[in-house]
């Protein structure tokens, strides 16, 4: 099996579209999906799309834990 081992995407879709170019058969995802880059939703619309098999890094949980926040906030 053809697997590439991505990490430390930080909302790089060019980058994350990239690996997938390559003609691998799966896409394991190590963390930090998101965090300053542009591309934050469409990194992971595309993981959700993808079923690329991710660990959540310490940026994502920096992220559930604001919107987390912010949700709660709200109500």
């Amino acid at each position: 099996m053809n697997v590439a081992l991505i990490g430390d995407i930080h909302a790089n879709l060019p980058a994350l579209a990239h690996a997938q170019e390559q003609g691998v058969e799966a896409i394991w995802n190590v963390g930090d999906s998101v965090g300053y880059g542009a591309f934050p939703n469409e990194v992971v619309q595309f993981i959700s799309q993808n079923h690329v098999l991710s660990i959540v890094g310490n940026y994502d949980l920096k992220v559930l834990k604001f919107k987390k926040r912010r949700a709660m906030a709200q109500n």
